[in-house]
C-alpha cells in the first residue's frame, strides 16, 4: 500500500520527432527509450500534437442553474449515437492567449454570454495515450437569464443552442449515462463536489 497517488516524472531519452502530418492538428511520430524499474524499452507512439485548451462550467450562483449547451459532434454520430451533445463552453488556446482570456472567450462564442467571473478548479490532460493536449477546467459566473436562443462561431461551421438546466437534473443525467463528452463529465463532477463551496464564495458578496 502506498500513501502517495500522485504522477511522477519519468526517464525518457534519445528522444527523436517525426512529423506526419498537418492536417487538423500536427500528427507526428514520436520514439525514444523509457527506462524503468524491469529494464529499458524502445518506446513509439504517433501524437497528435493540440496543445493547451480550455473547459467552462458556466454557474448561475443567484439562481443555482448549469449553462451547457448542445453542439453536434460527428464522431459521436458516425460511432452510432446521439449526435447533437450536451458540451461545457470549450476551445483551443490560441497563440498569446491566456486560458483565461480564452475561457472568456469561448463563453461568449459558444453560449452568447460573457463570465463576470471564473474560478480555476483544474487541469488535466484528456487522454494521453495519442493526445499532447492539456486542458484547464474553468467555473464560469453567469447569468443565465441573458442566454440568446442560439450562438456559435460561423466562420468555424458552429452552431450551439445554450440551455439553462438545474445542476441535480444535469448531474442525474450524468448518473443515468445520458451525457458522453468526456469533458462535461469531468467538469460536472468537479462542480458536484464543489458546488456548495462555489455558490458561497458567489453568494456571500450579495449578503
Amino acid at each position: 500500500m502506498t500513501d502517495d497517488a500522485s504522477d511522477r516524472p519519468a526517464r525518457f531519452t534519445d528522444h527523436r520527432r517525426d512529423l506526419i502530418a498537418t492536417a487538423y492538428r500536427p500528427l507526428a511520430h514520436h520514439a525514444g527509450v523509457l527506462h524503468t524499474r524491469a529494464g529499458s524499452i524502445d518506446f513509439q507512439r504517433d501524437i497528435y500534437e493540440i496543445g493547451r485548451v480550455v473547459a467552462v462550467v458556466p454557474y448561475d450562483p443567484e439562481r443555482d442553474l448549469l449553462v451547457l449547451q448542445r453542439q453536434f459532434r460527428l464522431a459521436a454520430h458516425l460511432h452510432g449515437h446521439d449526435g447533437v451533445l450536451v458540451e461545457l463552453a470549450a476551445g483551443l488556446v490560441e497563440d498569446g492567449e491566456t486560458a483565461e482570456a480564452c475561457a472568456r472567450r469561448e463563453m461568449i462564442e459558444e453560449l452568447g454570454v460573457a463570465p463576470t467571473d471564473l474560478i480555476h478548479a483544474v487541469d488535466f490532460m484528456p487522454s494521453t495515450g495519442w493526445l499532447a493536449e492539456e486542458a484547464h477546467l474553468f467555473i464560469g459566473r453567469v447569468d443565465a437569464g441573458a442566454l440568446p436562443d442560439h450562438a456559435g462561431a460561423a466562420g468555424e461551421a458552429e452552431f450551439t443552442e445554450p440551455f439553462a438546466v438545474s445542476p441535480d437534473v444535469a448531474l442525474k443525467a450524468v448518473d443515468e449515462g445520458r451525457i458522453r463528452n468526456g469533458f462535461t463529465l469531468l467538469g460536472l463532477l468537479w462542480f458536484a463536489r464543489h458546488r456548495t463551496a462555489v455558490r458561497e464564495r458567489w453568494t456571500s458578496s450579495l449578503r
